[in-house]
């Protein structure tokens, strides 16, 4: 399906699973975590390759690890595009032959120019798992047989540095978290519009979220990172509960669900809203 072109809906967003999103806006392309290495019995089953994302100009990844990072140097090779992620992914970028010119350590930027668009970078950290959460998956990885490959990855993809990116789009500024784990009111102060939430790794997910959106007020909300992208390890999580609670106690907020591999607009705020 072909990216919408609608002048009064210009950015269109095409989720990829997990956290991976593409992004289009007034004629240029970007890849938010594009994650595309779906091993078998993985929930939604993608199939995206690299060269589906071949014209982005800007591949962004907040952390290392393999769920964020893994395909970002197949992506920056069948594009062209540049890429900003934590300096310890950027080995993994050289040895695989992307220029070092196109290469943006993470922790060395503030703002990347994107076409007609400003995506700033901003310092932050991994959620952090709870105790329920973590009993659960070690339980799951050893039942499902997977320890020793999850090992390898976690191995070959350290997290680094961890980043959230805020697309300052016209009027509208879409904030991408990655893991979840940012100073909801430092982020708050920056007013983002729309919310790219990733509905994972908390036993309270829920709350958890509920929590932040009480302090962040975006106008919108797109949930991402509640597919069961990796058997035996991710888990599917309660987006329906979500959605139920978040419309009794946050109506004024709009949620997206996206459908996998399909694209979606974002509405224009008639106002901007302005930061706090």
């Amino acid at each position: 399906m072909n990216a919408p072109t609608s002048e009064r809906h210009p950015i269109a967003l095409r989720w990829l699973g997990t956290a991976g999103f593409q992004v289009r806006y007034r004629g240029h392309e970007l890849a938010l975590d594009p994650y595309l290495s779906r091993p078998p019995g993985a929930v939604p089953d993608l199939r995206f390759a690299p060269e589906d994302l071949a014209d982005a100009s800007l591949v962004l990844i907040t952390h290392g690890h393999f769920d964020h990072a893994q395909d970002a140097a197949a992506v920056a090779l069948a594009s062209g595009a540049r890429v900003v992620a934590p300096r310890a992914c950027l080995s993994r970028l050289r040895r695989a032959e992307v220029p070092e010119e196109r290469l943006v350590a993470a922790e060395d930027a503030d703002a990347v120019p994107w076409g007609e668009a400003v995506v700033r970078v901003l310092p932050s950290r991994h959620i952090r798992f709870d105790a329920r959460m973590v009993g659960r998956t070690v339980a799951r990885v050893v039942r499902g047989g997977a320890l020793l490959r999850l090992l390898r990855l976690v191995r070959r993809y350290p997290i680094g540095s961890n980043s959230d990116f805020l697309l300052e789009l016209g009027d509208e500024r879409v904030l991408h978290s990655g893991s979840g784990g940012g100073d909801w009111e430092a982020l708050a102060r920056l007013a983002p519009t729309t919310f790219l939430l990733p509905f994972a790794g908390r036993s309270d997910v829920i709350d958890h979220y509920l929590a932040a959106l009480r302090i962040l007020r975006p106008r919108a909300v797109v949930l991402h990172h509640f597919d069961d992208f990796f058997p035996a390890f991710s888990e599917p999580y309660p987006v329906a509960a979500f959605a139920e609670r978040m419309a009794a106690e946050l109506p004024e907020i709009r949620l997206t669900v996206p459908e996998p591999g399909v694209w979606f607009e974002l509405p224009r705020e008639t106002a901007p809203a302005t930061p706090r």
